[in-house]
């Protein structure tokens, strides 16, 4: 039979307490994580949910007949990409059509220009060879960030084209 000294024991408690502390820890890290998710979860579907139900509140066709949509076809045909004020003035013109689009983008998650500009350019069902040119990106970039996207707000790998799906229902 094994005794036990006096300091073998204190160390064998600081060590069970310490191991309790660490697990009890770990465990309420993992729910706060699982209730982040959830929330982000919930959030999409209300979003999904509104898509359904709400409808373009200008007619779509509003956007291909504008001026910032011609510039674009030009820039396309020239092989350019879009300038600062064409970006802000598209972004008006797909808002003006599908009220708070940008909106509910931004509140998924933290989105870079580019993010955004690619986002856009789905919205209005440009093919991502286009969306390359006027982004001044490679295809392989646009894919990137289309999947990226897709993962970072749905916490899942998806395809470029789960991305374009959801864009296109918000």
């Amino acid at each position: 039979m094994m005794v036990l000294t006096n300091r073998e024991l204190f160390l064998l408690m600081i060590c069970t307490v310490f191991y309790i502390t660490l697990f009890i820890l770990v465990l309420q890290n993992s729910r706060r994580k699982i209730q982040l998710l959830q929330s982000r979860l919930d959030h999409i579907h209300d979003l999904q949910k509104m898509a359904v139900i709400e409808k373009p509140s200008r007619d779509v066709s509003n956007i291909f007949a504008s001026p910032v949509y011609q510039r674009l076809q030009k820039c396309l045909s020239e092989g350019r990409s879009l300038g600062d004020e064409d970006w802000t003035e598209l972004g008006e013109e797909v808002n003006a059509v599908y009220t708070g689009f940008a909106d509910k983008l931004y509140g998924l998650c933290r989105m870079s220009d580019q993010d955004y500009h690619v986002s856009l350019l789905i919205k209005i069902r440009l093919q991502p060879k286009d969306i390359a040119t006027l982004t001044a990106h490679s295809k392989e970039s646009v894919a990137s960030t289309r999947s990226r996207l897709y993962q970072k707000v749905f916490g899942k790998k998806g395809t470029t084209r789960d991305w374009d799906d959801f864009i296109l229902s918000i």
